[in-house]
């Protein structure tokens, strides 16, 4: 009888697997590269994280604005999650698309914040009040060239409602592409990062992108119709904030793929190109995300809201802090309210 092959060693052990830099342990110096590109990613999170938390703390302690200030927690919360799911992706290369799905839809949704956080600026809490503002503008025109072919723009309660089904319908669209781009690739016919006509990823990108131009071309209107009347709370740093996560992410993203469809990007040792694209994407995510994360906390400042009589009532009253912490980080209410509101102009029925 032949034992060949039961002395046949086993395949060597895969003891560290971070996703697209994934190695199986043959080569100590691959291994040693992989582990330092993960720990290094992994620091830049690390302190993305503890600067994060500790502002939506802060924030939370001085809760003296709930109205604005969910608003603003929200936002915040883009950078831990941001970051977190990027690491991950290095880690779990099978739940790779999954995490950045989820990734992209919160980004959708903190668009919609950002135009809520501006409306709770002017108005504290009431619509009424911020059409009542619009009221009294003249009519917009359009920035050039739509000016050529849109007339001006009135000022008044349907334009607030534009803006938010502007920046809504990129917080439906995003998830649909999301789960369109996992049932494509479920198929082999996603392609991702390869722009030809038989794979989804041409087409999806193209619909993402003019989704999201679409909602960032209302809220260029909405700050030109009332930046005047936002300037106290100097929205320009928050925009721009909210501006270089989406810009960085996709751009560069868009900037990769092109890079390995001309083999500037190619494969790496036991690293497919697709792997090497990935992973570069992730790695400067978690770095870029450190550096929001500072940024945030002048863009975004709790000083604003302080007030030693609200901290104290805070640490007085644990319970209403807690429930502040699982109610008030996501403003998932105003965006529901505001979902009822808009959507039923391109669906059957809103939801109640």
């Amino acid at each position: 009888m032949d034992t060949s092959l039961e002395n046949t060693p086993p395949p060597p052990r895969r003891f560290f697997d971070v996703g697209p830099l994934a190695f199986n342990g043959e080569d100590d110096e691959e291994a040693r590269v992989q582990l330092i590109v993960w720990v290094i990613s992994g620091t830049f999170v690390l302190t993305a994280l503890v600067i994060s938390v500790k502002l939506i703390r802060n924030h939370l302690v001085y809760f003296a604005k709930p109205l604005v200030q969910r608003k603003i927690i929200g936002i915040l919360w883009m950078v831990p999650i941001y970051a977190t799911t990027s690491w991950l992706s290095l880690r779990f290369k099978g739940w790779s698309l999954f995490l950045d799905m989820l990734r992209d839809c919160y980004e959708a949704y903190v668009i919609y914040l950002f135009l809520a956080l501006m409306v709770a600026y002017l108005g504290d809490g009431s619509d009424d009040r911020v059409v009542r503002i619009l009221r009294t503008l003249p009519d917009l025109p359009h920035p050039f060239p739509f000016n050529y072919c849109n007339p001006p723009i009135k000022m008044g309660k349907r334009f607030l409602r534009d803006c938010k089904m502007a920046a809504m319908q990129f917080v439906v669209l995003k998830p649909l592409t999301g789960f369109a781009a996992i049932l494509l690739e479920r198929f082999d016919l996603y392609g991702q990062g390869h722009f030809v006509v038989n794979r989804g990823y041409l087409y999806l990108s193209l619909i993402i992108n003019a989704s999201v131009t679409y909602a960032f071309y209302y809220l260029v209107l909405f700050y030109l119709a009332l930046g005047t009347h936002l300037k106290p709370f100097n929205p320009v740093p928050k925009f721009l904030c909210v501006k270089a996560v989406l810009f960085l992410s996709y751009w560069q993203s868009v900037v990769l793929a092109f890079l390995s469809r001309f083999a500037i990007i190619h494969e790496l040792g036991t690293w497919t190109t697709d792997d090497v694209t990935n992973g570069i994407q992730n790695v400067l995510i978690c770095f870029e995300m450190m550096v929001i994360a500072v940024v945030h906390t002048y863009a975004f400042p709790f000083e604003t809201f302080k007030d030693d009589d609200m901290m104290f009532a805070n640490a007085m009253d644990g319970g209403s802090l807690r429930d502040s912490i699982l109610s008030e980080n996501f403003a998932f209410d105003d965006a529901l309210r505001d979902f009822n509101e808009v959507m039923p102009i391109v669906l059957p029925s809103g939801f109640k």
